[in-house]
């Protein structure tokens, strides 16, 4: 869990600075003490499309992606879902 937070503190930045905006490692109050999602949102989907293209071009991902291989099975990225806010339209 530590890794993970300090990886999501040092991410946030630089997701930031590619259209992410308020980015937060959350846990919830009833689940695993080792599971925690990192959630960043987007103005719009095409926001989103825009800094998925990006991130998946920097040098992080690449950095990222070999950082969890080697902390397997420790740390797992589980996959990606995008949400939208059905109260807003």
């Amino acid at each position: 869990m530590e890794l993970l937070v300090a990886g999501s503190n040092a991410a946030a930045e630089l997701h930031e600075s590619l259209g992410a905006k308020n980015a937060r490692l959350l846990r919830d109050s009833h689940g695993s003490p080792t599971v925690a999602h990192y959630a960043i949102d987007f103005d719009s989907h095409e926001a989103y499309g825009a800094f998925t293209d990006a991130i998946m071009a920097h040098e992080w991902w690449t950095q990222m992606t070999a950082t969890v291989a080697e902390a397997y099975p420790d740390v797992q990225m589980k996959g990606t879902t995008v949400f939208h806010d059905a109260l807003q339209g």
